[in-house]
């Protein structure tokens, strides 16, 4: 049993929060659940609409052909007109001509407010679930007696349409991509939390925020992106985990930072959430355009650490992988998101548990060399306060105690050094389990190689369709070796992407690793899942 709500209408009229709602309950209840937020970069009006899939197994992907579609105004009839199956609902606040349906005064119920509470208890109505639970639901609002009010009595117009098959009690919370990076980063061992607000990567500042007591963290908004990270970098120089977070256009911005820390051996983590660009793109869509950048940024040669995660689950153990990775090699380190993985919500089981590594530390003994040449090209590190030590962190090129040098002999020692390091990050990296992941139909010889966002729809399509998935997470270093043994004897490789010019395309061939098709979507939306089947079976014709 599957089955798919759409829900849509003006900015401000609840509809995420209607979407969100529902999804909790459905997940109370024992289903997976998948939900998918439209919206454009308007605070009133335009078109938004939130999609909730959901199923007795599990489901990791959008899909925006509906079983039952909420309209809340004639727009949104005429726009989600080409969304309806043959048998889908229409429950809708006017009567549309050619469209029947339930009819619900939606704004008379709100009184022109608290509209959420009514969409919510229309679909309890209309889906035959349970009343109780959904009010338990409801009370995470404010103002509940009013919001159950209105829930009660949108529930009363509304009609019994349809009873879903028993859960079968898929394990898991209702959570997002961007509470899973929080909820990463303060079980990484997360102290300080620096961000400039910017779409699609502030809901991780703003939960954040919100739970800072809780977690027990600082939280700061500076002025702008480029004091994000030197704030985050100046913490880090004294001894405390910190971490920025921005999309394309803000990470452009620190990329002077980013080789500050290269060359500094500054630990930082920075949560890269991609969206429709160049410039100021499409702020509130997604897509996977910055994946070269964000391997080339910086100027001057520096070690990173680029991790891609595909859902919450990878999210939290990505994110907190990445606060130990930059203490422990003293690098910088990306978490390359995109706006559906950070904005849609999923049934995920993550077990949490604390992890903090301790880095390599000034032993007392002898004299402080901060850039101490050492095989692993990894040096002790000492914080200002240290007593008998002098702490010294240099953007200039320097020797092994941090003075500033220009000697030939000294810059190529250094280099030397920090290439040892990547070596080394490179070589520990390649044995991690979480390097590579495979899914759809693993023995099959034809495969689907992607990254990032596209890892639920291609894997819920793979098996129907008979591929096996591959996709690496670590994008630099990249895990050359592993992937190519995943495509090894596969007679068709397609990949599939969101860039119009191929980006990962591109990367995959840098390491010789050759695609016999593609598919790209430009539209800055993501792959729905009745989408991707069609165009894959096109392919087969």
């Amino acid at each position: 049993m599957e089955r798919t709500v759409l829900i849509g209408g003006e900015a401000g009229e609840g509809i995420k929060e209607a979407a969100n709602l529902l999804g909790k309950l459905l997940v109370s209840l024992g289903y997976s659940v998948f939900t998918y937020h439209d919206y454009p970069s308007l605070i009133r009006g335009g078109h938004n609409f939130s999609t909730v899939r959901f199923s007795n197994e599990p489901v990791e992907a959008p899909e925006v052909m509906a079983d039952i579609i909420v309209a809340l105004d004639t727009k949104s009839v005429k726009r989600h007109k080409s969304h309806a199956k043959e048998k889908t609902l229409w429950i809708v606040e006017q009567q549309v001509e050619g469209v029947e349906g339930i009819r619900i005064p939606f704004k008379k119920i709100a009184k022109g407010v608290l509209r959420s509470s009514a969409i919510f208890g229309a679909l309890v109505r209309a889906l035959k679930l349970p009343q109780e639970e959904g009010l338990e639901v409801l009370r995470e609002l404010s103002a509940f007696e009013e919001n159950r009010e209105i829930f009660l009595t949108a529930y009363r117009a509304s009609q019994e349409v349809e009873e879903l098959i028993e859960a079968e009690g898929v394990k898991g919370d209702y959570i997002s991509g961007s509470e899973a990076v929080a909820l990463g980063a303060v079980d990484g061992g997360l102290e300080l939390y620096v961000a400039y607000p910017m779409t699609p990567a502030s809901p991780v500042l703003h939960f954040l925020a919100k739970h800072k007591k809780e977690f027990g963290i600082k939280v700061v908004q500076p002025e702008n992106e480029i004091g994000a990270i030197n704030m985050a970098l100046g913490a880090a120089f004294a001894g405390g985990r910190a971490m920025t977070g921005t999309s394309g256009g803000g990470f452009a911005l620190m990329c002077e930072s980013l080789s500050l820390s290269g060359m500094s051996e500054t630990p930082v983590v920075i949560y890269e959430a991609q969206r429709g660009a160049p410039s100021t793109g499409v702020p509130t869509y997604t897509e996977q355009a910055d994946l070269l950048f964000v391997l080339n940024a910086g100027h001057g040669d520096f070690p990173k650490i680029v991790l891609a995660p595909s859902n919450p689950r990878e999210c939290y153990q990505f994110t907190r992988l990445a606060m130990n990775l930059a203490w422990k090699y003293q690098v910088p380190v990306v978490v390359l998101s995109s706006k559906s993985v950070a904005e849609s919500y999923f049934t995920q089981e993550i077990e949490r548990g604390r992890l903090v590594e301790e880095p390599l530390t000034y032993d007392s003994k002898g004299e402080y060399r901060r850039y101490e040449i050492t095989e692993s090209g990894i040096s002790p590190l000492a914080f200002p306060g240290t007593k008998g030590v002098v702490v010294k962190g240099n953007s200039y090129e320097h020797d092994p105690f941090g003075i500033t040098t220009e000697e030939p002999k000294v810059i190529e020692e250094m280099k030397l050094k920090r290439e040892r390091k990547r070596k080394t990050i490179e070589e520990e990296l390649s044995f991690s389990e979480l390097a590579v992941s495979t899914g759809g139909d693993r023995s099959s010889k034809r495969a689907i190689v992607t990254w990032g966002e596209n890892w639920g729809v291609c894997c819920e399509v793979g098996e129907e369709l008979g591929f096996k998935v591959v996709k690496p997470n670590f994008l630099e270093p990249f895990p050359k070796e592993r992937v190519r043994e995943e495509l090894s004897g596969c007679s068709q490789v397609i990949a599939v992407e969101l860039s119009a010019s191929g980006q990962f395309e591109k990367l995959l061939r840098c390491y010789g690793i050759e695609v016999t098709d593609r598919l790209r979507k430009l539209t800055t939306r993501p792959f729905f899942k009745g989408e991707l089947l069609e165009l894959l079976k096109r392919r087969e014709r």
